[in-house]
């Protein structure tokens, strides 16, 4: 072989060579945010059984998780309190068995109702005081028992709606619960929500007094709104040009004035990307890491400036109880 052959094949190689040690960089550095700190580590795994359509709420800095699906046809009533380092288990809750529910706090008081027991959709609500570790029976809901609601709280008040009925017909009402009096009352006139789309599983945060939400499943709904507590607001859509954040049965938590959404269904399946939601300009960005084991119908909350996710379901429709910790980089 000649002199000049040698010349490429040397030359050949060392692009190889290079080649080959950019992928491998390329692989070691994915989900990284500049050569940076992982956004994502694992937290203490959660202590019940791996599940879907569990509920959440948070009082004092501590996460509640309660109910879902242990498996296909199966409910179950547990309620575990997660204060960032472990769990512990406590009294289960005391009315039926259900997934699909939603949970809120107030007033150092949690609540939790709603869902399906696997046939019927359920109305009921219970309060939860930690201190005593007792549940208590309050009135019903007063709309359409419902499951895959959303619910969130502003003030001394909270805010339920959305949702499906036992027929899968999917609603667009509101109502509020005033935690003083405990009642209930249906959002009607100036205050009705005048959404485009029903739906069912939606995405909901709340940043200094006011809720975001959107998402869903149902007509894949594209739509955005804020909520004061007195005036709905319709924002940009969650879908462009040049963003897709449209998502069903995601898991959301809001930390420094910017709210999160994780994770959850979208329109080619089961994904695990996170998109960080900002209120001054309206505007969305999708440059954190990935979680590394995407799901639906998980449960996500936010303490101490840092959010989890825990539970779910993976692509392949495998429960989960694996707990994750997400420390944004900025």
């Amino acid at each position: 072989m000649n002199k000049r052959n040698w010349l490429v094949l040397l030359l050949v190689g060392v692009i190889a060579i290079t080649s080959f040690n950019s992928c491998k960089k390329d692989e070691d550095t994915d989900n990284k945010i500049d050569n940076g700190p992982t956004e994502w580590t694992r937290a203490t795994v959660f202590s019940g059984a791996p599940r879907i359509g569990a509920s959440t709420f948070t009082l004092n800095n501590v996460a509640y998780v309660v109910g879902g699906w242990v498996k296909p046809g199966e409910t179950i009533s547990d309620i575990y309190a997660f204060d960032g380092k472990g769990w512990t288990k406590k009294k289960d809750f005391e009315g039926e068995a259900r997934h699909s529910a939603v949970g809120f706090a107030i007033n150092n008081k949690g609540y939790y109702g709603l869902g399906s027991n696997g046939s019927d959709a359920l109305k009921d609500f219970y309060e939860f005081d930690a201190t005593t570790n007792q549940w208590t029976k309050i009135d019903d809901f007063p709309g359409q028992a419902r499951y895959g609601a959303v619910a969130f709280s502003i003030g001394n008040k909270a805010y339920v709606g959305l949702g499906s009925t036992r027929n899968e017909t999917l609603l667009s009402d509101f109502y509020e619960f005033d935690g003083t009096t405990k009642k209930w009352t249906a959002l009607t006139g100036s205050r009705a929500p005048q959404f485009t789309d029903k739906k069912a599983y939606a995405f909901s945060f709340v940043i200094n007094g006011k809720a975001y939400v959107g998402g869903g499943t149902g007509n894949v709904p594209e739509e955005f709104w804020s909520f004061d507590g007195t005036e709905w607001k319709q924002l940009k859509d969650i879908k462009s040009d040049t963003q897709d954040i449209r998502r069903s049965r995601a898991s959301a938590f809001a930390i420094d004035n910017f709210g999160y959404v994780v994770s959850g269904r979208s329109t080619s399946g089961v994904v695990g990307g996170v998109w960080k939601y900002n209120p001054v300009d309206d505007t969305w960005t999708d440059k954190h890491q990935s979680l590394e084991v995407a799901r639906e119908q998980g449960v996500g909350f936010a303490l101490d400036k840092t959010g989890y996710i825990t539970t779910g379901s993976n692509s392949s429709g495998g429960y989960l109880y694996d707990n994750w910790k997400f420390v944004p980089v900025r």
